[in-house]
Protein backbone atom coordinates (compact mmCIF):
# COMPACT_ATOMS: atom_id res chain seq x y z
CA UNK A 1 0.00 0.00 0.00
CA UNK A 2 2.97 2.31 -0.20
CA UNK A 3 3.64 2.33 -3.65
CA UNK A 4 2.75 5.42 -5.11
CA UNK A 5 0.50 4.77 -8.03
CA UNK A 6 2.37 5.82 -11.79
CA UNK A 7 0.76 6.11 -15.30
CA UNK A 8 3.13 4.70 -17.67
CA UNK A 9 4.23 6.30 -20.50
CA UNK A 10 3.51 3.62 -22.96
CA UNK A 11 -0.19 2.41 -23.34
CA UNK A 12 -0.43 -1.26 -23.92
CA UNK A 13 -3.56 -3.52 -25.19
CA UNK A 14 -3.67 -6.58 -23.37
CA UNK A 15 -4.21 -9.84 -25.04
CA UNK A 16 -4.86 -13.53 -24.65
CA UNK A 17 -1.81 -16.12 -24.74
CA UNK A 18 -1.46 -17.36 -27.96
CA UNK A 19 -0.76 -21.09 -26.83
CA UNK A 20 -3.64 -20.84 -24.08
CA UNK A 21 -6.24 -19.78 -26.95
CA UNK A 22 -5.11 -22.72 -28.52
CA UNK A 23 -5.44 -24.80 -25.06
CA UNK A 24 -8.70 -23.41 -24.72
CA UNK A 25 -9.35 -25.10 -28.61
CA UNK A 26 -8.44 -28.46 -28.01
CA UNK A 27 -10.56 -28.83 -24.70
CA UNK A 28 -13.52 -27.75 -26.69
CA UNK A 29 -12.90 -30.76 -29.38
CA UNK A 30 -12.31 -33.03 -27.02
CA UNK A 31 -15.61 -32.40 -25.26
CA UNK A 32 -17.16 -33.00 -28.36
CA UNK A 33 -15.83 -36.35 -28.47
CA UNK A 34 -17.69 -36.61 -24.87
CA UNK A 35 -14.31 -36.81 -23.32
CA UNK A 36 -14.70 -35.62 -19.57
CA UNK A 37 -11.62 -32.76 -18.45
CA UNK A 38 -10.04 -32.91 -15.13
CA UNK A 39 -7.39 -31.54 -13.60
CA UNK A 40 -4.74 -33.30 -10.93
CA UNK A 41 -1.88 -32.05 -8.66
CA UNK A 42 1.88 -32.09 -9.82
CA UNK A 43 3.20 -34.06 -6.85
CA UNK A 44 2.94 -37.62 -6.81
CA UNK A 45 3.88 -40.66 -5.02
CA UNK A 46 7.72 -42.59 -6.52
CA UNK A 47 5.12 -45.82 -6.46
CA UNK A 48 2.37 -44.49 -8.39
CA UNK A 49 4.79 -42.84 -10.99
CA UNK A 50 7.25 -45.83 -11.48
CA UNK A 51 6.00 -49.40 -9.88
CA UNK A 52 2.52 -48.82 -11.07
CA UNK A 53 3.57 -47.87 -14.23
CA UNK A 54 5.95 -50.40 -14.78
CA UNK A 55 7.78 -47.79 -15.57
CA UNK A 56 11.61 -47.31 -14.97
CA UNK A 57 11.84 -43.73 -15.88
CA UNK A 58 13.08 -41.74 -12.73
CA UNK A 59 11.13 -38.79 -11.53
CA UNK A 60 12.26 -35.42 -10.22
CA UNK A 61 12.13 -35.72 -6.66
CA UNK A 62 11.71 -33.04 -3.84
CA UNK A 63 14.25 -32.12 -1.85
CA UNK A 64 13.12 -31.82 1.71
CA UNK A 65 9.97 -33.06 0.63
CA UNK A 66 7.39 -33.24 4.16
CA UNK A 67 4.81 -35.81 2.76
CA UNK A 68 4.90 -39.05 0.68
CA UNK A 69 3.78 -36.69 -2.20
CA UNK A 70 7.39 -35.99 -2.93
CA UNK A 71 8.10 -36.82 -6.68
CA UNK A 72 6.78 -34.53 -9.19
CA UNK A 73 5.04 -35.97 -12.07
CA UNK A 74 7.12 -37.19 -15.32
CA UNK A 75 4.07 -38.25 -17.25
CA UNK A 76 0.31 -37.51 -17.13
CA UNK A 77 -1.07 -41.08 -17.31
CA UNK A 78 -0.72 -41.90 -13.64
CA UNK A 79 -3.21 -39.47 -12.84
CA UNK A 80 -5.44 -40.31 -15.07
CA UNK A 81 -5.27 -43.88 -14.05
CA UNK A 82 -5.32 -42.47 -9.78
CA UNK A 83 -9.07 -40.61 -11.03
CA UNK A 84 -10.08 -44.06 -12.40
CA UNK A 85 -9.20 -45.97 -9.65
CA UNK A 86 -11.00 -43.32 -7.45
CA UNK A 87 -14.38 -43.74 -9.46
CA UNK A 88 -14.93 -46.99 -9.54
CA UNK A 89 -17.89 -46.79 -7.73
CA UNK A 90 -19.14 -44.92 -11.22
CA UNK A 91 -20.37 -46.21 -14.04
CA UNK A 92 -18.48 -46.97 -17.32
CA UNK A 93 -17.33 -45.42 -19.73
CA UNK A 94 -15.06 -43.17 -18.01
CA UNK A 95 -13.65 -41.22 -20.46
CA UNK A 96 -10.96 -38.54 -19.19
CA UNK A 97 -8.49 -36.00 -20.52
CA UNK A 98 -6.48 -33.99 -18.52
CA UNK A 99 -3.96 -31.13 -20.19
CA UNK A 100 -1.41 -30.54 -17.42
CA UNK A 101 2.46 -29.84 -17.04
CA UNK A 102 5.03 -32.91 -16.75
CA UNK A 103 8.52 -32.48 -15.41
CA UNK A 104 11.95 -34.14 -16.36
CA UNK A 105 15.78 -33.70 -15.91
CA UNK A 106 17.00 -31.55 -18.76
CA UNK A 107 19.30 -28.76 -19.30
CA UNK A 108 17.70 -25.76 -17.75
CA UNK A 109 18.43 -23.14 -15.21
CA UNK A 110 16.52 -25.06 -12.77
CA UNK A 111 17.73 -28.70 -14.18
CA UNK A 112 14.42 -28.84 -14.75
CA UNK A 113 12.35 -29.04 -18.22
CA UNK A 114 8.98 -28.36 -17.50
CA UNK A 115 6.44 -29.33 -20.52
CA UNK A 116 2.98 -28.98 -20.89
CA UNK A 117 0.93 -32.07 -22.18
CA UNK A 118 -2.26 -34.14 -23.28
CA UNK A 119 -3.36 -37.29 -21.83
CA UNK A 120 -6.73 -39.19 -22.56
CA UNK A 121 -8.01 -42.23 -20.91
CA UNK A 122 -10.77 -44.15 -22.33
CA UNK A 123 -12.07 -47.25 -20.17
CA UNK A 124 -15.00 -49.60 -20.68
CA UNK A 125 -15.05 -53.38 -21.64
CA UNK A 126 -14.80 -52.53 -25.09
CA UNK A 127 -12.47 -49.96 -25.58
CA UNK A 128 -9.72 -50.83 -27.78
CA UNK A 129 -6.50 -49.07 -29.77
CA UNK A 130 -8.89 -48.36 -32.76
CA UNK A 131 -11.20 -46.16 -30.66
CA UNK A 132 -8.33 -44.04 -29.32
CA UNK A 133 -6.59 -43.72 -32.56
CA UNK A 134 -9.72 -42.84 -34.23
CA UNK A 135 -10.33 -39.66 -31.28
CA UNK A 136 -6.76 -38.61 -31.64
CA UNK A 137 -6.71 -38.93 -35.19
CA UNK A 138 -9.89 -36.21 -35.34
CA UNK A 139 -8.35 -34.31 -32.48
CA UNK A 140 -5.03 -33.18 -34.29
CA UNK A 141 -7.20 -33.51 -38.12
CA UNK A 142 -9.39 -30.48 -36.56
CA UNK A 143 -6.06 -28.52 -35.70
CA UNK A 144 -4.91 -28.33 -39.45
CA UNK A 145 -2.29 -31.46 -38.93
CA UNK A 146 -1.89 -34.92 -39.42
CA UNK A 147 -0.12 -37.89 -37.29
CA UNK A 148 1.97 -40.94 -38.16
CA UNK A 149 1.71 -43.73 -35.73
CA UNK A 150 5.18 -46.05 -35.66
CA UNK A 151 5.31 -49.32 -33.73
CA UNK A 152 7.00 -49.03 -30.45
CA UNK A 153 7.89 -50.46 -26.84
CA UNK A 154 6.88 -49.31 -23.86
CA UNK A 155 6.54 -51.14 -20.05
CA UNK A 156 3.12 -49.88 -19.32
CA UNK A 157 1.37 -50.77 -22.73
CA UNK A 158 1.21 -54.08 -24.23
CA UNK A 159 3.16 -55.02 -26.43
CA UNK A 160 2.59 -54.85 -30.73
CA UNK A 161 -0.76 -52.53 -29.31
CA UNK A 162 1.61 -49.46 -28.85
CA UNK A 163 2.92 -46.93 -31.11
CA UNK A 164 4.82 -43.83 -30.99
CA UNK A 165 2.75 -40.73 -32.48
CA UNK A 166 4.90 -38.67 -35.11
CA UNK A 167 4.06 -34.87 -36.84
CA UNK A 168 6.73 -33.89 -39.67
CA UNK A 169 8.74 -36.65 -38.48
CA UNK A 170 9.09 -35.28 -35.12
CA UNK A 171 8.12 -37.75 -32.40
CA UNK A 172 5.49 -35.88 -30.18
CA UNK A 173 3.13 -38.77 -28.20
CA UNK A 174 2.26 -42.59 -27.46
CA UNK A 175 -0.70 -44.30 -27.86
CA UNK A 176 -1.90 -47.71 -26.99
CA UNK A 177 -3.32 -50.00 -24.75
CA UNK A 178 -2.38 -50.22 -21.07
CA UNK A 179 -0.73 -53.40 -20.18
CA UNK A 180 -2.88 -55.98 -18.06
CA UNK A 181 -0.01 -55.86 -15.34
CA UNK A 182 -0.19 -51.77 -15.24
CA UNK A 183 -4.30 -51.91 -15.03
CA UNK A 184 -3.85 -54.91 -11.73
CA UNK A 185 -1.42 -52.44 -10.01
CA UNK A 186 -3.58 -50.00 -10.26
CA UNK A 187 -5.89 -51.78 -8.76
CA UNK A 188 -8.64 -51.81 -11.67
CA UNK A 189 -10.49 -54.21 -13.91
CA UNK A 190 -11.31 -52.72 -16.90
CA UNK A 191 -9.49 -52.78 -20.14
CA UNK A 192 -8.36 -49.06 -20.36
CA UNK A 193 -6.25 -47.40 -23.50
CA UNK A 194 -4.00 -44.30 -23.21
CA UNK A 195 -2.48 -41.55 -25.52
CA UNK A 196 -0.04 -38.33 -24.78
CA UNK A 197 0.91 -36.09 -26.42
CA UNK A 198 3.28 -32.84 -25.92
CA UNK A 199 0.76 -29.77 -26.63
CA UNK A 200 4.06 -27.76 -26.89
CA UNK A 201 5.28 -29.11 -29.75
CA UNK A 202 2.11 -29.64 -31.35
CA UNK A 203 1.64 -25.34 -31.22
CA UNK A 204 5.43 -25.12 -32.68
CA UNK A 205 4.14 -26.49 -35.69
CA UNK A 206 1.13 -24.46 -35.86
CA UNK A 207 2.92 -21.49 -35.70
Amino acid sequence: EHFEEIIPNVSTIGKEDRFDVFCRKVREILIGYLLLEVKNYHLMMKEELQEKMDNPAEPVALINALGEHNHLRNQLLPSLLKNLKENQHHEYPQNLFEIGRAFTDGDSETGIIEREKLAIVLCHEKTDFTELKQIVDGFISSLGLEISVKEAIHPSFIEGRVGEIFVHGKKVGLIGEISPQVITNWGLAVPIVGMEIDLEALFSFLK
